[in-house]
């Protein structure tokens, strides 16, 4: 198997969803999460399924999978234990040069699903490339653990400074004739310039410390200053 991890962007993107049963409820709900727009074929639904289709967040088509359904989706998800029939709708996906991942056959799978860990902005998704599940799920549980309120407020603090940056940035770069582009990019020599390493430095125990005291200005103090390149303050 030669799996390249990627998140994909769904927003917006049409799905097709086949089967109701309770394989497609496990799938259904991080679709609709991304903002995928789902339709789902099945002759029917489980009560977990319905619910999503009864709310409005998904469409369904109350019948079987017909050839042609097919048209018009960027990326398609099998949910059903009919092998045939799957073999047959993989096949079709592929003439279309659309997406397919087939749940628990991994031989029509274009794609798998890892086992994902999510707190805030933070997704972790590990996979042990479909040889055992049960590894999946203990290595996602420690990384849910792993997720906890300290690394939520880093991450959002991080975010936020380096947005607020990012918006000197993108000035300074407009008026710079050595700026690359697109977009306005800060130039090699431009003061401004924050080294990578910088900001691994800047993520030490004691900012860790800050958010844990959930001391948020003091932590965001903290890590201004180590970006700016001044030697950190340590506490007695």
């Amino acid at each position: 198997m030669g799996h390249y991890p990627v998140f994909l962007e769904l927003a917006a993107r049409p799905v097709l969803l086949v089967g109701g049963g309770h394989v497609a409820a496990e799938k259904l709900p991080r679709l609709v999460e991304a903002g995928a727009e789902v339709t789902i074929v099945a002759e029917a639904l489980s009560p977990d399924v319905r619910a999503y289709v009864d709310s409005g967040r998904a469409t369904w088509r109350q019948r079987g999978y017909e050839r042609g359904d097919l048209a018009g989706f960027e990326l398609l998800f099998i949910a059903n234990d009919d092998g045939a029939a799957n073999e047959a709708i993989a096949a079709e996906a592929r003439e279309l040069w659309i997406w397919v991942n087939a749940a628990d056959d991994p031989a029509r799978c274009d794609f798998i699903l890892p086992s994902v860990a999510q707190r805030g902005a933070i997704s972790i998704a590990t996979t042990t490339g479909g040889s055992s599940p049960a590894l999946a799920r203990w290595l996602r549980e420690q990384m849910e653990a792993f997720l906890s309120d300290e690394v939520e407020a880093l991450a959002e603090l991080l975010a936020d400074v380096r947005s607020e940056l990012r918006v000197g940035d993108v000035a300074c770069a407009a008026t710079c004739a050595r700026a690359g582009v697109p977009p306005p990019l800060l130039c090699a020599a431009c003061p401004r310039r924050i080294p990578p390493e910088r900001w691994q430095q800047a993520i030490d125990a004691e900012l860790r410390s800050l958010l844990r005291a959930r001391d948020r200005d003091g932590a965001r103090a903290r890590l201004e200053r180590a970006l700016s390149g001044d030697p950190p303050v340590v506490r007695a």
